[in-house]
């Protein structure tokens, strides 16, 4: 009898702990809300920082770089610590809509939001690196071939961050705007496929060290603003299954 009622009680618990009541597209919309409000808070700390270290300034000035690090200190460390915290809460929520958006058949909807799963992947490097990395070596003296070696790695990762980040979002919400039943609002699938488009442009001209950093910039903050609402509205959509589409 005890066994019995011990049994009946383990799975119980197994049945609340294995079914919570959220999909992976409720919860993965939720964390990715979340995670772009920390990269939108993160894309401010960086702007504040002296572009010449913070960005990827081309062409590289390296005197600049290091002289930017040290005055910048305190805002790319900032940038740094909220940036890698919440990094982990967007690639998580990227991740878990793409494999809904997999397991719907929508295939270049998934491939788009893995992309940007992958982007903020290259990002959380880049992160990692803005303030762990590259302010203590500028602090330290006759370490300037180190800070070099860094500054370039960073640069290269924060333009391949955005070229995945561009080519997932337009993807991802050119899918949205031919679906039957959108999930996400059109108004806001156009507006992405823009900001997408003018990241994968920035950052290919900075690889060809044209200076349009700034542009860079301004397509991941965009980006992130729009996909705080764009994870509330998955989220939303997810809560009435039978009205899995978002009205124009």
């Amino acid at each position: 009898m005890q066994l019995w009622r011990r049994g009946r009680k383990g799975d119980a618990m197994a049945s609340a702990w294995g079914n919570d009541g959220r999909s992976a597209l409720n919860v993965g919309g939720i964390a990715t809300a979340l995670g772009s409000v920390g990269v939108a808070i993160t894309t401010l700390f960086y702007a504040l920082s002296p572009p010449a270290a913070a960005m990827p300034h081309q062409p590289l000035d390296l005197a600049g770089a290091l002289a930017g690090a040290v005055a910048g200190a305190t805002m790319m460390g900032a940038a740094s610590t909220v940036g890698i915290l919440f990094d982990i809460a967007l690639a998580a929520g990227a991740l878990l809509v793409a494999f809904e958006f997999a397991r719907l058949g929508r295939g270049v909807a998934a491939a788009g939001w893995a992309m940007m799963f992958v982007s903020v992947l290259l990002f959380t490097f880049v992160d990692v690196i803005v303030g762990q990395v590259l302010v203590p070596l500028a602090a330290a003296h006759g370490e300037s071939m180190a800070f070099l070696g860094f500054k370039v790695l960073f640069d290269a990762l924060f333009l391949l961050g955005t070229v995945a980040f561009g080519s997932g979002l337009v993807l991802a919400m050119a899918a949205e705007c031919s679906a039957g039943t959108p999930l996400v609002a059109k108004s806001l699938a156009y507006a992405g496929i823009i900001i997408g488009i003018l990241g994968i442009a920035a950052a290919a001209a900075c690889f060809v060290h044209l200076p349009l950093e700034l542009a860079v910039g301004a397509s991941i903050g965009l980006g992130s603003v729009l996909f705080i609402a764009i994870g509330i509205q998955l989220a939303k959509a997810d809560a009435n299954p039978s009205a899995r589409s978002i009205s124009t």
